[in-house]
């Protein structure tokens, strides 16, 4: 039997290749002359990196950068070949770098997401993969701007140093010389699963700012500095991308990304599927196994494992689902079964910190149910 094993990344918990890892081993253990493939995904968040980073037999280049509060870390992004860098923001602004304490829209910044970015190009890469899940930010990525080289300044001409979502109130002058001259020849490909307009009642700030611990009180500061920040770029540059789907992901580093350096915009999903020649991976196996942290009504809205559920309907494959906790009555049209790491373990601590040891008993027991 030839066997897909394509999960995602367990967030706070195992990552997508380890988990790969464990899957194969549970099966083997039973069922030893199966055949195996690898094929760990990503959306763009968490894992993005490592995943085409395997899959395309890439290298990791590490660096120094700022997290969301500006102090300094170690970090890294991948080189898949002399021309193409693959950069996870959440290596440097995520959440993943806060802790519950921490979290603070007010003054999180995605200067660090710029430092990545212009360490690649300053290496020589032309073309580069950017994956924007998983944010701590909502500064409009004023501080990825500002770090790549672009502008700012405030009613007094003085220059805003950092950026964050307590300066975009501030900014009055914009100058973009520097980084139309940086990126003149680089092509971004940015990798984001979400349609979020910039502002309004389905923007970045009013869906996503109360998930990353802002109140109602600083979601409306935060959203008047967004609509500050996108008048002043739209009289400056002419250019109005705060409707576009996907301008809100990230806290709206979508749209700096649009607006300022000319970035497409790409489902994460379709980025590592055509890079690891997903729809061939699928046609060779009689099973797909796959599964990520937590499979609930919001992975039915385009998330990796539905995506990967419709391409396995389409090419007749059994797919099989490994959840870290997987909602009640919850069905996927594509999935045919589904197993839930949860229902082994003692509670959720003990199915984070031991999720590997559940995904090898879980890999063991499906050989045997074939």
């Amino acid at each position: 039997m030839n066997v897909l094993i394509a999960p995602n990344n367990y967030k706070n918990s195992i990552s997508a290749s380890n988990a790969a890892l464990a899957i194969e081993s549970g099966l083997r253990s039973v069922a030893k002359r199966i055949n195996t493939i690898h094929a760990p995904l990503s959306d763009g968040g968490e894992g993005f990196v490592d995943a085409l980073v395997n899959a395309m037999s890439g290298s990791i280049i590490n660096c120094n950068v700022r997290d969301p509060l500006g102090r300094i870390i170690d970090s890294y992004y991948g080189s898949l070949n002399a021309e193409t860098a693959v950069i996870e923001m959440a290596l440097a602004s995520g959440l993943e770098r806060l802790t519950e304490n921490e979290k603070n829209l007010w003054i999180t910044t995605t200067y660090g997401t710029g430092e990545l970015i212009l360490n690649a190009i300053r290496r020589g890469y032309k073309q580069l993969l950017i994956g924007i899940g998983g944010s701590a930010t909502n500064d409009v990525g004023l501080g990825m701007l500002i770090a790549v080289g672009a502008e700012f300044f405030n009613s007094l001409n003085q220059p805003i140093e950092l950026g964050n979502a307590q300066s975009l109130s501030q900014v009055s002058r914009i100058e973009k010389n520097k980084i139309e001259s940086l990126f003149k020849d680089i092509s971004l490909t940015v990798a984001c699963d979400v349609t979020n307009p910039l502002f309004g009642p389905q923007g970045a700030t009013c869906v996503y700012g109360p998930q990353k611990g802002a109140n109602q009180e600083l979601v409306k500061k935060i959203e008047s500095g967004v609509r500050h920040f996108h008048k002043k770029t739209r009289d400056y540059l002419g250019v109005d991308h705060s409707q576009t789907p996907g301008s809100g992901a990230a806290g709206g580093l979508g749209y700096a990304s649009m607006t300022y350096l000319n970035a497409q915009m790409r489902p994460g999903f379709d980025i590592v599927a055509d890079s690891i020649s997903l729809v061939t991976k699928i046609q060779w196996a009689d099973l797909i196994i796959t599964g990520e942290g937590k499979v609930d009504s919001q992975t039915k809205q385009g998330k990796v494992i539905s995506r990967l559920a419709k391409l396995s309907k389409e090419h007749h494959k059994r797919l099989i689902v490994i959840g870290g906790l997987i909602e009640e009555n919850l069905q996927i049209d594509g999935v045919r079964d589904y197993f839930s790491i949860r229902s082994c373990a003692t509670d959720n601590h003990d199915s984070m910190l031991n999720a590997g040891r559940y995904l090898f008993d879980i890999g063991s027991k499906i050989a045997r149910r074939l």
